[in-house]
């Protein structure tokens, strides 16, 4: 048994500490709360975490330094709403359900974590450090791949991972009578307040730490009423709910049943998006490029835009890229999201806000900012994207967690020679207060 004991102990010692002490030489520190720049900063970073930034930053002896004194150094960014684990066979029509059903059918969840595993890098290299992944991972192929992130398997972003979207019966599909299994393992169907309790219950004791409610994708729809009871059930456990939402009828049932965020949220009259801003809760607009989804339906997007800024909405960036671009990463495809704000005429200061802080509330992550006490999250690039949002196409250096994981322009991660368990026990009590 003593043997045993030292060997576990050797091994202990022997999994690489990413808990060093470290200074950031910032030429062009961003600050996103304020929208301003301040030059000739320093980031002392312990434990993984922020513990002094300024121009009169004391570091200890000997300290390590990382010399980012000719860019610009940002908190990381995070993207709200992502499906790492799924890829369209044919996503040159977004509004064409079939390809994205068809993904569902014949891919099963290895593969969707295999996918995953790609992707969660490429997003990771093009400077996100945090993603909200929402569904669609057949059975909790999300979870799997947060985990191994976790336990440093595999390069990614930290995860917030949904499970199994909770729906009425159909789910966003139209079904048949002679197969009515298809929409599993996609989907938890729950059309009782019971079914309900049980959804949201099952879904976190198999990993997931924030929930998706389709709310309105059937003739029938979640009421306000269906919505509490989810919701209730989940804030008690201390895990947020996003809601699935494009009507502005099952817009304004998600947000008076007490939701986090409405996801997508196509259409919703001026005094829903008044509702929204009075109940705190979050738009994740979700809006593509007008290559994606035709001019047409990008200036409806611009348009809900201006209206839910000119309200003062809360707002956080989320892609919901999904699909397949030749010689393209899923990192570089979701930057392209950005371009729908841009010409929605936002503030460069808020769109970097959206992706930042605004997001890192929402999801309940200690990041989005560069001050002491969040996590040592960080991205650098060569231009200012105040003045310009695609200079975030051009990130150079990637920190998460205090790990360096981008330098120079180039990936530098590599396997520990130990590696963390992915099975970790499950969190307990309430996440909410806890973040």
């Amino acid at each position: 048994m003593r043997s045993l004991l030292t060997l576990l102990f050797i091994a202990f010692l022997s999994i690489p500490s990413y808990a060093q002490t470290v200074v950031i030489k910032a030429g062009h520190l961003v600050d996103v709360a304020n929208g301003v720049v301040l030059d000739n900063q320093s980031i002392l970073i312990e434990d993984g975490k922020i513990t002094a930034v300024g121009n009169r930053v004391v570091a200890p002896d000997g300290t390590p330094v990382i010399d980012l004194s000719d860019q610009y150094v940002m908190p990381g960014l995070i993207d709200a709403h992502t499906h790492l684990a799924l890829m369209e066979m044919d996503g040159s029509d977004i509004n064409d359900f079939g390809s994205y059903y068809y993904a569902s059918l014949i891919e099963d969840t290895s593969m969707r974590v295999a996918q995953g595993t790609q992707m969660a890098r490429s997003m990771l290299e093009s400077g996100f450090v945090w993603v909200r992944d929402t569904g669609n991972n057949g059975l909790y192929g999300d979870v799997t791949l947060r985990r191994a992130i976790e336990g440093g398997w595999i390069p990614g972003p930290n995860m917030v991972t949904a499970g199994r979207m909770i729906a009425p019966f159909g789910g966003q599909f139209q079904m048949q009578p002679e197969k009515p299994g298809l929409g599993n393992p996609e989907y938890l169907y729950a059309d009782s307040h019971e079914e309900l309790i049980r959804a949201v219950r099952e879904n976190v004791h198999y990993g997931a730490t924030f929930l998706k409610l389709i709310i309105d994708n059937q003739p029938y729809i979640y009421s306000e009423e269906d919505v509490r009871v989810a919701v209730d059930e989940a804030h008690d456990m201390g895990v947020k709910v996003m809601s699935h939402a494009t009507s502005d009828e099952g817009i304004r049932n998600a947000v008076l049943g007490g939701v986090d965020s409405i996801e997508h949220g196509f259409n919703p009259t001026d005094e829903t998006l008044q509702l929204m801003k009075d109940r705190g809760t979050y738009l994740v607009g979700t809006d593509f490029p007008a290559s994606r989804v035709g001019e047409k339906r990008h200036q409806e997007n611009i348009e809900r835009n201006k209206r839910a800024y000119k309200i003062g909405v809360k707002m956080a960036f989320g892609s919901d890229a999904v699909y397949y671009e030749e010689g393209r990463t899923r990192g570089e495809q979701t930057l392209d999201f950005f371009d729908s704000y841009v010409h929605a005429g936002f503030p460069n200061s808020f769109i970097l806000q959206m992706t930042t802080m605004n997001a890192a509330d929402l999801l309940g992550a200690n990041s989005g900012e560069i001050k002491v006490g969040k996590n040592a999250d960080i991205i650098s690039m060569f231009h200012n994207p105040l003045e310009d949002i695609g200079a975030l196409r051009g990130v150079q250096f990637v920190m998460k967690d205090g790990k360096t994981y981008k330098e120079n322009g180039k990936f530098v991660w590599e396997t520990p020679r130990v590696l963390n368990n992915p099975r970790r026990k499950q969190p307990r009590g309430n996440m909410l207060k806890q973040n």
